[in-house]
């Protein structure tokens, strides 16, 4: 396939909430221009496809039975391609608590292999954008599945091993604002453009104040690991949800919030919501999917068994919000996040062509990374050929 052709004509879903009817001229991986609906196409879709912007997920464990954690360079390949089949172009690599070398270990080689991926000629799926290490700085009241023995007080020295073993990749950092040395190592963090995001914590809205000052600037999987958002006391997420520099993350799965729940997050934050999936691959024999989450030996919820592109039909079903609104949170509010909101996100001339082309039931039919088909190619026509 050229790297240079027209798509459509399709409904595209923009990325800010709008849509038109148009054609996307791509050339060599990114989108060129906009083009009006009528005029000839090099490739063309079936009747009624929406192209909306490939979707990012920035708290990712894993993909089918590979864990980051366990599998670690091997987990990485085999995410891209899952993510694909989903309409994800980009994915954030979470590296849970666990022993300290072997934390670091796991990101090393996560690293090695996303770049291995990013330098081949063969583009098999979706990218991954980084690496997130959520732990060893939380607080063990609200550890939840986060081991305690494997919890540390944050210092200036363990995040220069963080950074260095991630070889550049490190975009995130889930962290307990109120957990001993994190202050300094926010500080840190912050200056070197590392998103620094509060989760399993006992803040409250004053504490989640105070972290702001310091640097943080998202919320790890909103209402989940942290104290209920009480009326009289309110945990830190009525902070976040207050200060607009922030975003707020959710599991849009209905089991770790509540769909009416979801709802009013989504009411009172918009833009500011970034749909993510905490997907946990089974860590262990006794992990299992139960009640539409998934469950530690202990009964602990662990992660869920989202798919993104599921999150956003979720979405548009609790929020009662069109396709071309709730997309938005699971592409331009992720980007935005991570501070890639320059080059992915949207459907504009100068960014990437990172797409994702979907049905009218909002079902994935195929995926673009940097203007290569990476699933579902079989839906990419050629003007002369005849359909079946």
């Amino acid at each position: 396939m050229s790297d240079t052709y027209i798509l459509g004509p399709a409904r595209l879903a923009v990325g800010d909430g709008s849509t038109v009817h148009g054609r996307l001229a791509i050339e060599r991986g990114k989108i060129a221009r906009i083009l009006p609906a009528d005029g000839p196409s090099d490739i063309t879709l079936p009747g009624g496809a929406i192209v909306a912007p490939g979707l990012i997920d920035v708290h990712t464990n894993g993909a089918d039975e590979f864990l980051f954690n366990r599998d670690q360079g091997n987990a990485v390949e085999v995410a891209a391609r899952a993510y694909a089949r989903m309409g994800a172009t980009g994915f954030v690599a979470s590296v849970m608590t666990a022993p300290w070398e072997s934390m670091m270990h796991a990101a090393s080689e996560v690293s090695e292999a996303a770049n291995q991926l990013e330098e081949s000629a063969d583009r098999v799926g979706a990218r991954c954008l980084g690496i997130q290490f959520e732990g060893p700085f939380l607080n063990p009241k609200f550890r939840r599945v986060h081991r305690a023995e494997w919890l540390l007080p944050a210092t200036i020295e363990r995040a220069n091993e963080m950074i260095e073993a991630c070889r550049g990749a490190l975009v995130m950092v889930t962290m307990a604002p109120e957990a001993d040395g994190v202050q300094d190592v926010a500080r840190m963090f912050f200056d070197q453009g590392i998103v620094c995001s509060a989760g399993h914590t006992s803040a409250h809205y004053r504490d989640g104040m105070l972290a702001i000052g310091l640097g943080f600037r998202t919320l790890t999987h909103a209402y989940n690991g942290m104290p209920p958002l009480d009326h009289r006391d309110p945990s830190l997420l009525a902070a976040f949800i207050q200060e607009s520099r922030t975003t707020v993350q959710l599991i849009a799965d209905g089991y770790h919030v509540s769909p009416p729940m979801v709802d009013l997050t989504y009411r009172t934050l918009r833009e500011r919501l970034v749909l993510t999936t905490d997907n946990m691959p089974p860590a262990g024999s006794g992990y299992r999917i139960e009640g539409g989450v998934v469950r530690a030996e202990d009964g602990t919820i662990a992660g869920s068994a989202l798919h993104i592109d599921q999150a956003v039909r979720n979405l548009m079903q609790y929020a009662d919000i069109p396709f071309e609104t709730a997309v938005v949170n699971a592409t331009r509010s992720p980007a935005r996040l991570l501070g890639l909101e320059r080059d992915l996100g949207t459907l504009e001339p100068g960014k990437r062509a990172d797409l994702s082309i979907w049905d009218g039931e909002h079902h994935v039919l195929a995926t673009v990374v940097g203007g290569v088909p990476v699933f579902g190619s079989a839906h990419l026509y050629k003007p002369s050929r005849t359909r079946a």
